[in-house]
Parts: structure tokens; sequence; C-alpha cells
């Protein structure tokens, strides 16, 4: 494997495109990650207040990226190379073949099927490209549309951590949704 962040590969769906995330798409992290809707249902506490917080963002991928342990991509649109979101599988272990898979949308650009389109494009890679054997994805409870985005993949409910992730002094409990790849090798045969 290439150690070189900017030769991740790029993954295409059908309307967008997942490309590594560049310094100069700090604007897009910052205006994506400061939106409270778009963080509202994340691991991070508080929007994204400055610039700074965007490039150190875009070097924690990089960083994941050349550990060995994350692959996290910008999703832009065809023929527009602007960022609107970031989607990518992280947690990677390699000695047990499994994941987690994370993905943020702009508000602007929710349910319009990009989000599901994202999800399938990831999965593909982590079975294919990756050889993963599991990936799984981790939701606060409250987030139905991310739900709905996971199932419409062939993704299953397994369980739920309760009061398993405390964010601004709140408990959340996190519901666990997972692929194993015969079950998406099988949803591959009947389409």
């Amino acid at each position: 494997m290439n150690q070189d962040y900017r030769r991740l590969d790029i993954i295409s769906t059908p309307h967008c495109r997942l490309r590594p995330v560049r310094q100069s798409d700090a604007p897009s992290i910052l205006k994506l990650y400061s939106n409270p809707n778009v963080i509202r249902y994340t691991e991070h506490h508080y929007p994204m207040q400055s610039i700074e917080e965007a490039y150190y963002a875009i070097q924690f991928y990089r960083k994941g990226y050349l550990e060995m342990w994350m692959y996290r991509w910008g999703v832009t649109l065809y023929g527009d190379d602007t960022v609107i979101g970031t989607a990518g599988l992280h947690r990677i272990n390699r000695d047990h073949h499994f994941c987690s898979i994370g993905y943020e949308i702009d508000e602007p650009y929710w349910n319009q099927g990009f989000s599901t389109e994202i999800v399938k494009g990831l999965t593909t890679y982590g079975f294919t490209v990756s050889q993963l054997h599991r990936i799984e994805a981790e939701l606060i409870s409250q987030n139905g549309a991310s739900a709905r985005v996971l199932q419409k993949n062939g993704y299953q409910y397994e369980a739920t951590r309760r009061q398993h992730l405390r964010k601004r002094r709140v408990y959340y409990d996190l519901d666990v949704y997972a692929i194993l790849r015969p079950e998406w090798e099988v949803g591959q045969l009947s389409h």
C-alpha cells in the first residue's frame, strides 16, 4: 500500500466522488463541522470554530491513513470539486478484518440519496479493496435517518450500547448496525 494520503483511492458513486481531503478544503470542512445540525448525532461535542481546527482535522485524516487505521474521504458532487461532506472507514483492524463506517453530509444535501450512495460505495470498497469481513456503524439511537441509510445498504441492527457516549454532559445510547461480507455478497448477486 502506498502511504501517501494523496494516493488514497477515489470512490465513485452515481452522483458523488470520494477523494482525499486537501489542505485547500479547509474552508469547506469548517463550514461542514461548524453546523450544529450536522454534528448533532456525531461524537463532536461542539461545532468547529476556526480554520485552524479544520486544518487539524485534515492532518488527523492523513495521520490515520499513514497509521493504517482510517481512510477518510472528502465527498464532492460531479462537476463541482467542493467538499460537501466527509466519509470513511475507521478503527480498521487488519488482524480481525473489521472496521467502522462514518459519514457526514452538509445540510443542504440531505434527503437526496447521497448518504445511501456513499455508504454503498464505502461498503463495496471495504469488502473488495480492503478485504474486510465485517463493517459496523455506531449511531446515537435518535439518528433514525442514518439507521435507514444503513438498512437500505443491508446493515442489520445488532444491539444498543446503553449510555455509551457522553456528549456535553449527557449520556446517549448507541445503536450498532453491521454487515458481513457474505451478506453483502448475497446482496450483490440479487442486484
